[in-house]
């Protein structure tokens, strides 16, 4: 063995330093883990909200376009009735008509390029 080498017990200093080295360092693995996993959960319920408002969004459109549907079909039948209600088989069958009379020899206007006049036919 060689005799100049000398053996030394660790001092308390030294120790502690590793001791605190150590516990930081385990402090940032922990605080890391805690920030990850709060970011994670953040994520997830961030994802399940967004999931929830495009459900909503979907449902409300689906019932816009049935209420479309509807008025659609509404504004048809009104059409129609429309039509029935103009055409000249019922205009014709009105009562009011009866009492009107046939004109004789009428009188038309005729308004031409800001000219007016009476022309009999």
């Amino acid at each position: 063995m060689n005799n100049k080498v000398v053996f030394k017990s660790p001092s308390k200093d030294f120790l502690s330093k590793r001791k605190k080295e150590k516990e930081k360092l385990e402090f940032w693995f922990n605080s890391t883990y805690t920030i990850l996993a709060s970011v994670i959960w953040f994520l997830i319920i961030y994802y399940v909200w967004i999931l929830n408002a495009n459900a909503t969004k979907g449902y409300n459109i689906r019932q816009l376009e049935r209420q479309q549907t509807e008025l659609l079909l509404e504004q048809e039948r009104l059409e129609v009735k429309i039509a029935e209600l103009e055409s000249l088989s019922n205009i014709l069958s009105d009562e009011e008509l009866d009492d009107m009379e046939k004109v004789e020899e009428p009188d038309y206007l005729v308004i031409k390029e800001n000219e007016s006049y009476v022309y009999n036919d």
